[in-house]
Protein backbone atom coordinates (compact mmCIF):
# COMPACT_ATOMS: atom_id res chain seq x y z
CA UNK A 1 0.00 0.00 0.00
CA UNK A 2 2.72 2.60 0.28
CA UNK A 3 2.35 5.49 -1.52
CA UNK A 4 -0.57 4.25 -3.33
CA UNK A 5 -3.75 6.15 -4.36
CA UNK A 6 -7.23 4.64 -4.19
CA UNK A 7 -10.80 5.86 -4.34
CA UNK A 8 -12.99 3.82 -1.77
CA UNK A 9 -16.72 3.95 -1.35
CA UNK A 10 -17.61 4.38 1.79
CA UNK A 11 -20.77 2.69 3.38
CA UNK A 12 -24.60 4.92 2.17
CA UNK A 13 -24.45 7.63 4.43
CA UNK A 14 -21.53 7.29 5.92
CA UNK A 15 -19.79 10.71 6.81
CA UNK A 16 -16.51 11.39 6.20
CA UNK A 17 -15.47 11.72 9.60
CA UNK A 18 -16.46 7.78 10.55
CA UNK A 19 -14.97 6.90 7.34
CA UNK A 20 -11.66 8.62 8.65
CA UNK A 21 -11.88 7.07 11.86
CA UNK A 22 -12.58 3.01 10.28
CA UNK A 23 -9.38 3.51 8.25
CA UNK A 24 -7.36 4.47 11.46
CA UNK A 25 -8.45 1.94 13.44
CA UNK A 26 -7.47 -0.70 11.09
CA UNK A 27 -3.96 1.52 10.27
CA UNK A 28 -3.74 2.87 14.45
CA UNK A 29 -0.02 3.24 13.80
CA UNK A 30 -0.95 5.97 10.59
CA UNK A 31 -0.72 9.84 11.06
CA UNK A 32 -4.12 11.56 9.62
CA UNK A 33 -3.17 14.20 7.46
CA UNK A 34 -4.88 16.83 7.65
CA UNK A 35 -4.95 19.00 3.99
CA UNK A 36 -5.63 17.29 0.29
CA UNK A 37 -2.00 18.79 -1.23
CA UNK A 38 -0.08 16.30 -2.35
CA UNK A 39 2.32 14.84 -0.69
CA UNK A 40 5.88 15.96 -0.24
CA UNK A 41 9.11 13.70 -0.86
CA UNK A 42 9.59 13.97 3.11
CA UNK A 43 6.19 12.08 3.64
CA UNK A 44 6.72 9.72 1.04
CA UNK A 45 10.15 8.53 1.96
CA UNK A 46 9.71 8.50 5.79
CA UNK A 47 9.66 5.31 7.93
CA UNK A 48 6.32 6.30 9.78
CA UNK A 49 2.71 5.62 8.36
CA UNK A 50 0.45 8.66 7.06
CA UNK A 51 -3.11 8.62 5.41
CA UNK A 52 -4.39 11.10 3.80
CA UNK A 53 -7.90 10.87 3.41
CA UNK A 54 -10.47 13.57 1.36
CA UNK A 55 -14.08 13.29 -0.55
CA UNK A 56 -13.47 12.90 -4.40
CA UNK A 57 -16.70 13.99 -6.76
CA UNK A 58 -17.69 11.69 -9.02
CA UNK A 59 -17.38 12.23 -12.78
CA UNK A 60 -19.86 10.97 -14.89
CA UNK A 61 -19.54 9.41 -18.39
CA UNK A 62 -22.70 8.92 -19.72
CA UNK A 63 -22.99 12.55 -19.83
CA UNK A 64 -25.88 11.87 -22.93
CA UNK A 65 -28.82 10.36 -20.59
CA UNK A 66 -27.96 12.64 -17.80
CA UNK A 67 -29.37 15.72 -20.47
CA UNK A 68 -32.03 13.91 -21.63
CA UNK A 69 -35.50 15.69 -20.41
CA UNK A 70 -37.12 12.45 -20.75
CA UNK A 71 -35.43 10.42 -18.60
CA UNK A 72 -36.94 10.13 -14.48
CA UNK A 73 -34.47 12.02 -11.99
CA UNK A 74 -34.14 8.00 -10.32
CA UNK A 75 -32.23 6.75 -13.09
CA UNK A 76 -29.99 10.15 -13.89
CA UNK A 77 -29.29 9.58 -10.01
CA UNK A 78 -27.86 6.11 -10.95
CA UNK A 79 -25.85 6.87 -13.61
CA UNK A 80 -24.39 9.90 -11.54
CA UNK A 81 -22.81 7.71 -9.11
CA UNK A 82 -22.49 4.44 -10.37
CA UNK A 83 -20.37 3.04 -13.37
CA UNK A 84 -17.76 5.83 -12.50
CA UNK A 85 -13.84 5.43 -13.54
CA UNK A 86 -12.79 9.57 -13.01
CA UNK A 87 -13.02 11.32 -9.77
CA UNK A 88 -12.28 14.86 -9.01
CA UNK A 89 -11.14 17.48 -6.42
CA UNK A 90 -10.55 20.90 -6.17
CA UNK A 91 -8.47 23.08 -4.22
CA UNK A 92 -8.80 27.13 -4.37
CA UNK A 93 -6.04 29.37 -4.77
CA UNK A 94 -5.47 32.94 -5.21
CA UNK A 95 -3.12 33.92 -7.65
CA UNK A 96 -1.93 37.47 -7.62
CA UNK A 97 -3.06 40.30 -5.05
CA UNK A 98 -6.35 39.53 -3.06
CA UNK A 99 -8.76 42.19 -4.18
CA UNK A 100 -10.39 42.30 -0.18
CA UNK A 101 -13.51 43.57 -1.60
CA UNK A 102 -14.49 41.25 -3.89
CA UNK A 103 -11.92 37.66 -3.60
CA UNK A 104 -14.24 35.96 -6.76
CA UNK A 105 -11.57 38.11 -9.27
CA UNK A 106 -8.46 36.10 -8.20
CA UNK A 107 -9.88 33.16 -7.01
CA UNK A 108 -8.47 30.22 -9.17
CA UNK A 109 -9.42 26.92 -8.45
CA UNK A 110 -6.31 23.81 -8.93
CA UNK A 111 -8.38 21.14 -10.29
CA UNK A 112 -7.22 17.27 -9.40
CA UNK A 113 -9.19 14.70 -12.24
CA UNK A 114 -7.70 10.68 -10.82
CA UNK A 115 -8.29 8.00 -13.19
CA UNK A 116 -8.47 4.24 -11.64
CA UNK A 117 -7.98 1.25 -13.20
CA UNK A 118 -11.62 0.04 -12.98
CA UNK A 119 -15.01 1.62 -12.70
CA UNK A 120 -16.86 1.64 -9.22
CA UNK A 121 -18.46 0.23 -7.65
CA UNK A 122 -16.98 -3.28 -8.68
CA UNK A 123 -16.32 -6.36 -6.99
CA UNK A 124 -14.42 -4.09 -4.45
CA UNK A 125 -15.65 -0.99 -2.76
CA UNK A 126 -12.01 0.63 -4.24
CA UNK A 127 -9.70 0.76 -6.43
CA UNK A 128 -6.42 2.05 -7.13
CA UNK A 129 -5.81 5.34 -8.75
CA UNK A 130 -4.20 4.86 -12.65
CA UNK A 131 -3.57 8.63 -13.70
CA UNK A 132 -3.93 11.93 -12.27
CA UNK A 133 -3.91 14.81 -13.85
CA UNK A 134 -4.25 18.73 -12.82
CA UNK A 135 -5.32 21.78 -14.19
CA UNK A 136 -6.05 25.30 -13.02
CA UNK A 137 -9.63 26.95 -13.23
CA UNK A 138 -9.82 30.35 -14.24
CA UNK A 139 -12.01 32.37 -11.89
CA UNK A 140 -14.22 33.22 -14.85
CA UNK A 141 -14.59 29.57 -15.68
CA UNK A 142 -14.67 28.47 -11.72
CA UNK A 143 -17.92 31.14 -12.04
CA UNK A 144 -19.83 29.49 -14.59
CA UNK A 145 -19.73 25.86 -13.46
CA UNK A 146 -20.85 27.26 -9.43
CA UNK A 147 -23.78 29.10 -11.34
CA UNK A 148 -24.37 25.82 -13.70
CA UNK A 149 -23.90 23.42 -11.32
CA UNK A 150 -26.65 25.07 -8.87
CA UNK A 151 -29.07 25.61 -11.52
CA UNK A 152 -29.14 22.27 -12.41
CA UNK A 153 -29.34 20.92 -8.12
CA UNK A 154 -32.53 23.55 -8.35
CA UNK A 155 -33.93 22.23 -11.77
CA UNK A 156 -33.37 18.61 -10.20
CA UNK A 157 -34.82 19.18 -6.98
CA UNK A 158 -38.37 21.23 -8.61
CA UNK A 159 -38.47 18.24 -11.06
CA UNK A 160 -39.11 16.00 -8.07
CA UNK A 161 -41.69 18.05 -5.86
CA UNK A 162 -43.42 18.78 -9.93
CA UNK A 163 -43.84 14.79 -10.59
CA UNK A 164 -44.53 13.83 -6.88
CA UNK A 165 -41.59 12.07 -5.93
CA UNK A 166 -41.50 14.57 -3.03
CA UNK A 167 -44.25 13.80 -0.86
CA UNK A 168 -46.04 16.83 1.86
CA UNK A 169 -42.52 17.75 3.13
CA UNK A 170 -41.75 21.04 1.26
CA UNK A 171 -38.28 22.05 3.67
CA UNK A 172 -36.03 20.80 1.26
CA UNK A 173 -37.56 22.91 -1.20
CA UNK A 174 -37.68 25.83 1.39
CA UNK A 175 -33.69 25.50 2.10
CA UNK A 176 -32.50 25.21 -1.61
CA UNK A 177 -34.09 28.64 -2.31
CA UNK A 178 -33.11 30.52 0.69
CA UNK A 179 -30.08 29.59 0.21
CA UNK A 180 -29.27 30.59 -3.37
CA UNK A 181 -31.57 33.89 -3.12
CA UNK A 182 -30.21 35.12 0.36
CA UNK A 183 -26.91 34.50 -0.89
CA UNK A 184 -27.55 36.40 -4.41
CA UNK A 185 -28.71 39.28 -2.41
CA UNK A 186 -25.83 39.30 0.11
CA UNK A 187 -23.57 39.24 -2.13
CA UNK A 188 -23.05 35.52 -4.32
CA UNK A 189 -23.94 35.79 -8.04
CA UNK A 190 -24.37 40.15 -7.73
CA UNK A 191 -20.07 39.30 -6.68
CA UNK A 192 -19.72 37.78 -10.10
CA UNK A 193 -21.07 40.58 -11.42
CA UNK A 194 -18.89 43.44 -9.71
CA UNK A 195 -15.89 40.88 -10.95
CA UNK A 196 -16.38 40.02 -14.47
CA UNK A 197 -19.10 42.32 -15.62
CA UNK A 198 -16.87 44.87 -15.06
CA UNK A 199 -15.85 47.05 -17.97
CA UNK A 200 -11.67 47.73 -16.30
CA UNK A 201 -11.95 43.24 -16.58
CA UNK A 202 -13.66 43.41 -20.44
CA UNK A 203 -11.32 45.64 -21.53
CA UNK A 204 -8.06 43.59 -19.93
CA UNK A 205 -9.63 40.30 -21.19
CA UNK A 206 -10.75 40.41 -24.74
CA UNK A 207 -10.80 36.48 -25.18
CA UNK A 208 -12.98 35.78 -22.45
CA UNK A 209 -15.99 37.79 -24.29
CA UNK A 210 -18.13 34.29 -24.85
CA UNK A 211 -17.01 33.04 -21.65
CA UNK A 212 -18.84 36.31 -19.62
CA UNK A 213 -21.89 35.85 -22.09
CA UNK A 214 -22.03 32.50 -21.39
CA UNK A 215 -22.22 33.38 -17.51
CA UNK A 216 -24.86 36.53 -18.17
CA UNK A 217 -27.07 33.63 -19.68
CA UNK A 218 -26.67 31.07 -16.80
CA UNK A 219 -27.75 34.21 -14.38
CA UNK A 220 -30.73 35.27 -16.44
CA UNK A 221 -31.65 31.21 -16.43
CA UNK A 222 -30.94 31.31 -12.53
CA UNK A 223 -33.51 33.88 -12.45
CA UNK A 224 -36.05 31.93 -14.89
CA UNK A 225 -35.35 28.12 -12.29
CA UNK A 226 -35.90 30.10 -8.96
CA UNK A 227 -39.29 31.63 -10.65
CA UNK A 228 -40.77 28.56 -10.98
CA UNK A 229 -39.76 27.11 -8.45
CA UNK A 230 -41.15 29.93 -6.13
CA UNK A 231 -44.05 28.92 -7.66
CA UNK A 232 -43.73 25.40 -6.97
CA UNK A 233 -43.05 26.50 -3.08
CA UNK A 234 -46.12 28.52 -2.94
CA UNK A 235 -48.69 25.51 -4.12
CA UNK A 236 -46.83 23.24 -1.65
CA UNK A 237 -45.88 25.52 1.57
CA UNK A 238 -47.65 24.99 5.02
CA UNK A 239 -49.17 28.20 6.29
CA UNK A 240 -47.09 28.22 8.98
CA UNK A 241 -43.97 28.83 6.76
CA UNK A 242 -46.20 31.93 4.86
CA UNK A 243 -43.74 34.53 6.43
CA UNK A 244 -40.62 32.66 4.48
CA UNK A 245 -42.50 32.10 1.28
CA UNK A 246 -43.11 35.96 1.37
CA UNK A 247 -39.35 36.82 2.51
CA UNK A 248 -38.27 34.97 -0.40
CA UNK A 249 -40.60 36.55 -2.76
CA UNK A 250 -39.40 39.82 -1.74
CA UNK A 251 -36.03 38.89 -2.05
CA UNK A 252 -36.06 37.34 -5.33
CA UNK A 253 -37.68 40.61 -6.59
CA UNK A 254 -35.03 42.47 -5.28
CA UNK A 255 -32.28 39.52 -6.88
CA UNK A 256 -34.15 40.10 -10.36
CA UNK A 257 -33.90 43.71 -10.50
CA UNK A 258 -30.66 43.77 -9.68
CA UNK A 259 -29.59 41.45 -12.08
CA UNK A 260 -31.39 43.22 -14.66
CA UNK A 261 -29.76 46.40 -13.37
Amino acid sequence: LQNKEYVCRGHDYERLEAFQQRMLSEFPQAIAMQHPNHPDDSILQCDAQYLQIYAVTPIPDNIDVLQMDRVPDRIKSFYRVNNIRKFRYDRPFHKGPKDKENEFKSLWIERTTLTLTHSLPGISRWFEVERRELVEVSPLENAIQVVENKNQELRTLISQYQHKQMHGNINLLSMCLNGVIDAAVNGGIARYQEAFFDKEYITKHPGDAEKITQLKELMQEQVHVLGVGLAVHEKFVHPEMRPLHKKLIDQFQMMRSSLYH
